[in-house]
């Protein structure tokens, strides 16, 4: 059936006059009752009692006007959640990310997703592992760049680049005229190492590789990001372990060196949220997060 018949009936039951129908159709009464009539054909019955001045509904007429009116209302609910979908776009995400890891990921997908959906609204919280774990369950961020995978019931994780790792050391060590360091010749140097309250999966990421290479590294100081890594390794205290992407914020008094092991170890970087979120701004940002990294 023609929704047009539904708009049309209940217009002509709601005046009881054609012409005033027509009137707030913007149509002409012929054609209005044309339709009408065309109408009582499909439904089997007639809908109105048609006197000489007098228009009136038909028991099945009244039935019937209760369930167009039900019909329109539910059209006029598909149209409306159909228009917020396509107004999503224009949400708030709040991203949450490590220190570090915005000059691999954000360079390259915020100045493009801010084209493809303008109207999205991103707010930005560096933080470290832990932060960012209880900032998710929380509620304070939407998404989070982190470790993973993650362990956690109430949180989905998705691998979004594997990168390998560097040995970031002093420009005036030794082992910065190698190309490639062994892990054992490292393993001399103090380690800048990441804390294990605030980076414990990177720090069981390294810790995996030495049980690899059959090593121990010697921790000279912690760190709760990679900035404080840097410094403290420009400073002479030792070296440092990072994902090769950190090469962009590596101060000049420092180098970065490829490790001699094999096979290369790669550090995974998931996004991270909440699997019962429903934000539609958050399944925009996530789609296009795939689709960017993917490619």
């Amino acid at each position: 059936m023609n929704l047009r018949y539904l708009i049309y009936f209940v217009a002509v039951a709601e005046e009881l006059n054609f012409t005033h129908a027509a009137e707030r159709l913007h149509t002409v009464q012929p054609s209005l009752s044309r339709q009408i009539h065309c109408l009582e054909e499909i439904v089997g019955t007639p809908l109105f009692h048609r006197e000489k001045h007098k228009l009136q509904l038909t028991e099945a007429g009244r039935i019937f006007l209760e369930e167009a009116r039900s019909i329109l209302r539910q059209m006029d609910h598909a149209i409306m959640l159909a228009r917020q979908g396509a107004r999503a776009e224009a949400g708030h995400v709040s991203i949450g990310y490590i220190s570090g890891t915005e000059s691999r990921i954000f360079s390259k997908l915020l100045p493009a997703i801010k084209i493809k959906y303008p109207e999205i609204r991103l707010s930005y919280h560096a933080m470290t592992e832990m932060e960012l774990i209880a900032a998710l369950e929380q509620q304070e961020v939407d998404v989070a760049f982190l470790p993973g995978p993650i362990s956690n019931a109430e949180l989905q994780s998705e691998v979004v680049l594997r990168q390998k790792v560097i040995a970031v050391l002093p420009a005036s060590s030794p082992l910065a005229k190698l190309k490639r360091v062994p892990l054992a010749r490292l393993a001399e140097v103090p380690w800048v190492a990441p804390s294990p309250t605030a980076n414990p999966r990177y720090l069981q990421f390294i810790a995996e590789m030495c049980r690899a290479g059959k090593v121990h590294f010697t921790v000279g100081a912690e760190h709760d990001n990679v900035l404080s890594a840097l410094h403290a390794v420009s400073l002479g205290i030792g070296f440092c372990i990072v994902p090769d992407y950190q090469k962009a914020i590596l101060p000049g008094s420092v180098v970065a060196r490829t490790l001699d092991f094999d096979p290369q170890p790669f550090f995974e970087l998931s996004v991270v949220y909440r699997k019962n979120d429903r934000l539609p701004a958050l399944a925009f940002f996530l789609n296009f997060v795939r689709e960017s990294m993917a490619a």
